[in-house]
């Protein structure tokens, strides 16, 4: 236990000598795109991604050494869905040798065994989606009957399964038309069950996703929550950029490339998912430091203002923005440890 501790100390310090020296430090990696939802507010599981390959446990531990290279990560698994992957827990095992494996999940698949040996295996932090507090809402938006009870269920198991208290479980909303009346309804089923929630605003920026007229008024209202439940743990200064972004169209400039890159599951990098067709080149081939370069040289030429997700968000409100004392707290509130068999205060 004590090498253990040792190991992610040595991580944890080197991870804040990167945040602190503007290097890479979050990294959006999807291991596949199959999916057993058909959600109207995401395109990959539309036919021209199901022939597409999922990345093998050999190919993550490349991956997990390259980007060790750089520093360690906030590595972000997605998909698709990532818990149809057979091999999950061995890609965060081999993950969380170098970097902080976090995952987002629709939560169908959960079961105190998968939790158990996840959490064991170095997983960091799970989220699952839920964007509106009725059962008819979410199961319409997913495509899938039952999605929203087998989310809370998913949830409840996460919450008991975890077994160091730095490991969190969060629900996380998006922003879209019609769910800002939702947010507080969520909230409440958080608190009942102990976890932290956080928000990410909608994108139509990738495939053919429809555009949605978000209301431009929305920042002033999650604000006054985040005042109210101290779980709504979403940065500040993100949130407080939300009706900017509606009005704008997003925020500008974006530094991804320099705070986050994309990884698909060909092992093409990109600056960000919705950039997956300009890649830099590939993780399992190509020389890391090169990579980083033209990532770099990417970011500085691009204009891009089109999104304001939470990937690049959180990370540009706390390097970025103003407030700095409140942002640092809130990312304190969002990452501090949170007893076995206690909920969050």
């Amino acid at each position: 236990m004590m090498v253990y501790n040792l190991q992610k100390s040595c991580k944890r310090m080197r991870y804040m000598d990167s945040f602190l020296k503007n290097r890479l430090i979050h990294t959006n990696l999807q291991l596949l795109y199959d999916c057993n939802f058909k959600c109207n507010i995401c395109d990959f599981w539309h036919q021209e991604y199901k022939e597409l390959p999922r990345l093998s446990v050999a190919q993550i531990e490349v991956i997990a050494e390259k980007l060790n290279q750089v520093g360690p990560q906030i590595i972000s698994i997605g998909g698709g869905e990532p818990l149809i992957h057979k091999d999950l827990v061995e890609i965060v095992r081999a993950l969380a040798r170098y970097h902080f494996p976090v995952m987002i999940c629709n939560g169908w698949f959960v079961t105190p065994e998968i939790a158990r040996t996840l959490f064991a295996a170095g997983m960091e932090e799970i989220s699952i989606s839920v964007d509106y507090a009725s059962s008819d809402k979410h199961d319409k938006q997913r495509g899938m009957p039952g999605a929203f009870a087998r989310a809370m269920r998913g949830l409840r198991i996460l919450q008991e399964n975890r077994r160091d208290p730095y490991q969190r479980v969060n629900m996380i909303s998006v922003i879209m038309d019609d769910n800002l009346e939702e947010v507080e309804p969520l909230l409440r089923l958080c608190q009942e069950m102990g976890i932290t929630y956080m928000v990410t605003l909608y994108s139509n920026m990738r495939g053919k996703k429809e555009t949605r007229v978000i209301p431009k008024d929305i920042s002033p209202h999650l604000l006054s929550l985040k005042a109210k439940y101290k779980h709504f743990v979403s940065l500040r200064g993100y949130i407080g950029k939300f009706s900017q972004a509606v009005r704008e169209q997003g925020i500008g400039p974006c530094y991804a490339g320099k705070n986050l890159c994309n990884i698909d599951s060909n092992g093409s990098v990109s600056r960000c998912i919705d950039r997956l067709d300009e890649a830099v080149g590939n993780i399992l081939t190509d020389d890391m430091q090169e990579i980083v370069r033209k990532l770099e040289v990417q970011q500085k030429r691009q204009d891009c203002r089109a999104c304001w997700t939470s990937c690049r968000g959180s990370i540009e409100t706390i390097r970025h923005g103003t407030q700095k004392l409140g942002n640092v707290f809130d990312y304190y509130q969002m990452t501090k440890p949170v007893a076995l068999g206690k909920i969050f205060s």
